[in-house]
């Protein structure tokens, strides 16, 4: 069956030919590699818990640009650096907002980044397994966001995902981020299907090179049709005293996974990978992490909170490597699950790889349900059922979203609070 998809899919190699002008030679590298591989099953390791049924049953085509489209998304930010929009993948100039964003810091079209600096293609992280592969070897777009050394955007910039009129069709989508020396960057990613939108597959990589001193925020809020199939990496590398914070809100979409891969490179440096996954009726929500310590005095942290109402699914996968070299390292991590009905499945694979001998390491997974005793306090002060049980899910989502600013922390709140109210949990 997979050699009749990649059959497929070495044609769309060559018809996206020229679409990022000096890319074709890695293109066609990751696509051989990936034919090598193969697409991920349930024998591969950290596919094992993820729905993989959709990569190796349908053929997706190359998602289409829509002629003219009025995006009625609201931003998540009211008060953003900048506004870069893509339909179905493409980046439609009209529909996003530049603001204040092209006075400090160098953006461009990943389709022209190559044109002026073709010797950079090779930069370009090809990926570990067949979907990033894929990733590189269809990419139809993106975004190159460069921050000079000593430059602080405190406002966010939102890029904004949006799929429409979309049945079977692939959008591959890669961004590229380059923070300097004591440079800072927040990023707001939101991935949003409309109602006519079908079984689409939103496949996006964001690499990023943090310098020495420099940080950058990455924020994700999954919104995708609710038939549609997503997964995301990023690939992140710190230097000395860099920090990363990324945090993961996953509510739409059949399928969905993310993967945080982080090296740290220099001391000092920090990374944090946060997320809360909320799966309903027949989705399946994932979240993988590889965080690499590869020098001494560096810190991680990773905080991840699931909920599975009857028929979903959640898994985390957090994986923290140390090197014999990363003495006096620090990482955590924290993973919760709560189950709404028995029919629900959350799986959890934390690990710990130490290789040095002086570090402080931990771990911890629970699965469990909403505390009855807890719920019975509340109600027995009037609290109704319902209300009770929000209250709860929000204080238990809240661990993950700490490090959030205060204003998207208030519209994730809202977001789970209506996830919950749709389906009337109470």
């Amino acid at each position: 069956m997979q050699e009749a998809l990649f059959e497929n899919y070495e044609k769309q190699v060559w018809e996206l030919a020229g679409i990022v002008p000096g890319s074709e030679g890695v293109r066609m590298r990751a696509f051989k590699q990936a034919v090598k591989l193969g697409l991920p099953t349930k024998r591969d390791e950290d596919w094992r818990y993820s729905d993989v049924k959709f990569l190796n049953d349908i053929s997706f085509s190359i998602s289409k640009k829509p002629k003219a489209i009025e995006v009625k998304q609201a931003p998540l930010s009211q008060n953003y650096a900048a506004r870069l929009v893509f339909v179905n993948g493409y980046f439609d100039e009209d529909l996003s907002d530049y603001a204040e964003l092209l006075e400090a810091v160098n953006v461009r079209p990943l389709a022209n980044h190559f044109t002026s600096n073709p010797d950079r293609v090779d930069e370009l992280v090809e990926g570990g397994d067949g979907v990033a592969l894929l990733n590189t070897a269809l990419m139809i777009g993106g975004m190159v966001i460069s921050v000079p050394a000593n430059t602080v955007i405190e406002k966010p910039v939102e890029i904004l995902n949006y799929s429409t009129g979309t049945e079977q069709s692939a959008s591959h989508i890669r961004h590229v981020l380059e923070i300097g020396e004591a440079a800072s960057l927040n990023i707001i990613e939101h991935f949003v299907g409309d109602a006519i939108s079908g079984n689409y597959w939103n496949n996006s990589v964001i690499q990023a090179r943090v310098s020495e001193g420099g940080s950058l925020t990455h924020h994700r809020v999954q919104e995708e049709g609710a038939h549609a199939f997503h997964t995301a990496k990023a690939h992140v590398s710190l230097d000395a005293g860099a920090n990363y914070s990324c945090s993961n809100l996953m509510l739409g979409a059949k399928v969905s996974r993310f993967e945080g891969h982080v090296k740290v490179m220099g001391e000092d440096a920090r990374a944090t990978i946060d997320g809360v996954a909320l799966a309903g009726k027949d989705q399946s929500h994932d979240i993988l992490t590889n965080v690499r310590h590869m020098v001494p005095g560096s810190t991680s942290d990773q905080v991840v909170r699931t909920i599975a109402d009857a028929f979903g699914k959640t898994a985390f996968q957090g994986k923290v490597i140390v090197d014999k070299d990363a003495q006096e390292t620090e990482a955590d991590q924290s993973f919760k699950a709560l189950l709404f009905d028995r029919r629900g499945e959350a799986n959890a694979k934390p690990e710990l790889e130490i290789l040095a001998d002086d570090v402080k390491c931990s771990h911890g997974a629970t699965v469990g349900e909403l505390d009855e005793k807890a719920i019975f306090y509340l109600t027995s002060r009037g609290v109704d059922p319902v209300t009770a049980r929000q209250i709860l899910v929000s204080a238990f989502t809240a661990d993950a979203f700490e490090r959030v600013d205060d204003e998207l922390k208030t519209v994730i709140a809202e977001k789970v609070a209506q996830w919950m109210t749709e389906r009337n949990i109470g």
